[in-house]
């Protein structure tokens, strides 16, 4: 896929500072350094694989990358390494594949940056204007680090007052969904102000060109979507009338006209997350073999407020004293979708109410602390992201014959989710890089 240019320098954020002080491990030198790297081998042992599969992590392993590629994996001493290849000693550290953030909106390299430096080797964007799309082109955009952006063609969306393609009829919908996925779409994003009467002859037309549909933000919920035929659902804490119980749906949508209060609290308080309602949404996931993007960073933000996130609304003490009583809710509801094998996918929704690296963060340890085995949420940040862009064969998990695009951490995210953010150096198609002190981006050197 494409890359973005480099734009700019951006401060050290938290990851970066993570990075601009970490001693790298032994076998490595020359951190900081410009000179070109004549490709080559270089084979990473001593090092716990966690591989993105599923499996439990994989101790006293090897890893062989050539040519941007992982050549080989095994145990450690059984991996067969070409003559001349740099041998590089991870003793005490793990390697996993890069994150995928499924849902965000990142427009400079600044941005695209501080993305990398929390991990996030691959992005979708989810909401592309028309003006952004016609900027960047169709073109490569060359070969810095930074992450690879997944874009559709502009976002769908109805009406003359819009960033995205104005559309005044289903026909219309129809014939750009046509002329994105000729155009070489990787998937169509539908603005939730497309009437929802249009979205099954949009996911007709998807379905003929074979390109995925996300309609993943609804007015009013998602399950509508689902069933038109969108292959992404959510968010997770959506406001959805049809997840009440039928008698709670009247009260529920009174309260949100009046404004009473935060319709996330509303809504939350009469859900019922193991009833009947939300027992045909996960037959509807299910069927259709549809994802669920629970965006929980995004639905709790209003509690923190980040000072960089675009739409965040802060609350009263009151408003978040009654968001903080219904919570447990939106947990047992991700823990339901969970086990009953919803595929899950992590998304930041930066910058709409989440700071750029910090919401995917945030978004793990949220479905951790929902009762989520953090293996299985790193899965979740790295396999089920690539399935639903369709680059599994690509990225996504460490096999022989994928991109070498990974991470190599300090310490073990799966004991600890937050140990996701102890980052030694980033991987992208064979190349290692890491921050210097001055927030800029260096390759690494192996000797």
């Amino acid at each position: 896929m494409r890359r973005a240019a480099m734009m700019g320098r951006r401060p050290l954020s938290t990851a970066s500072a993570i990075l601009a002080g970490t001693v790298l491990p032994g076998g490595l030198a020359g951190a900081g350094q410009d000179a070109f790297i004549t490709p080559q081998s270089e084979l990473f042992t001593n090092v716990t694989v966690i591989d993105g599969r599923g499996g439990p992590p994989r101790p006293s392993s090897a890893v062989l990358v050539w040519g941007g590629r992982i050549q080989d994996i095994g145990a450690q001493g059984s991996v067969a390494a070409p003559e001349g290849t740099v041998v590089v000693d991870l003793s005490g550290s793990y390697l996993l594949p890069g994150f995928i953030d499924a849902h965000a909106s990142p427009r400079t390299t600044e941005e695209l940056r501080a993305l990398l430096a929390a991990g996030i080797t691959g992005v979708r964007d989810g909401a592309i204007s028309l003006a952004a799309f016609e900027e960047r082109g169709r073109g490569g955009f060359g070969d810095d680090p930074v992450p690879v952006v997944y874009v559709g063609g502009p976002v769908l969306d109805s009406g003359s007052a819009t960033p995205g393609v104005a559309l005044e009829s289903e026909a219309a919908a129809v014939a750009e969904v046509a002329r994105q996925a000729a155009d070489g779409a990787g998937f169509v994003s539908v603005a939730s102000g497309v009437p929802l009467s249009w979205l099954v002859g949009i996911a007709r037309a998807a379905r003929r060109a074979e390109v995925p549909l996300w309609a993943d933000r609804r007015d009013g919920g998602w399950l509508l979507a689902l069933r038109a035929g969108s292959d992404v659902a959510g968010p997770l804490v959506s406001g959805d009338p049809e997840l009440l119980p039928e008698n709670e749906r009247g009260p529920f949508e009174a309260l949100v006209e009046a404004g009473q209060v935060p319709a996330q609290v509303a809504w939350l308080e009469r859900l019922e997350p193991q009833g009947p309602e939300v027992d045909r949404a996960v037959t509807a996931l299910l069927s259709s073999d549809s994802a669920l993007l629970p965006l929980l960073a995004g639905a709790s933000a209003a509690l923190d407020c980040p000072a960089d996130a675009a739409t965040c609304t802060p609350l009263s003490n009151d408003e978040r004293s009654a968001l903080e009583a219904v919570w447990p809710k939106a947990e047992a509801l991700v823990r339901t979708f969970h086990g009953h094998g919803v595929r899950l996918l992590v998304g930041s929704d930066a910058p709409r109410t989440t700071p750029w690296g910090e919401g995917f963060h945030s978004e793990m340890q949220l479905l951790v602390e929902a009762g989520i085995p953090a293996l299985e949420v790193l899965g979740m940040a790295t396999r089920n992201g690539a399935i639903e862009l369709g680059q599994l064969h690509e990225r996504g998990t460490i096999e022989i014959g994928k991109r070498a695009d990974f991470l190599v951490l300090e310490a073990n995210p799966a004991a600890d989710i937050r140990n996701a953010r102890r980052i030694s150096f980033v991987v992208i198609d064979g190349d290692a890089w890491t921050f210097d002190r001055e927030g800029d981006w260096r390759r690494v050197r192996f000797n």
